[in-house]
């Protein structure tokens, strides 16, 4: 029996996992720090659109961005 198949499979699973966990950990770092700024700057349709829409830390990010601008 050759085990060289599932362990590649194993391989790859792995790596895949830990790739799913770092952007996981990113977007809720991301989503949390954007959902603190809008709450901390009565931006109540900002904080709903952010803790509504889930994009992989996208829109958070362009929150950050833009609100750093505006203060």
């Amino acid at each position: 029996m050759n085990i060289t198949p599932l362990l590649e499979f194993l391989t790859i699973s792995s790596l895949a996992v830990l790739i799913i966990l770092i952007v996981l950990l990113f977007t809720i770092l991301l989503k949390g720090f954007a959902l603190y700024r809008a709450a901390r700057k009565e931006s109540k349709g900002w904080f709903w659109i952010i803790l509504i829409f889930s994009t992989f830390g996208i829109l958070p990010l362009l929150y950050l961005i833009f609100s750093k601008k505006a203060s």
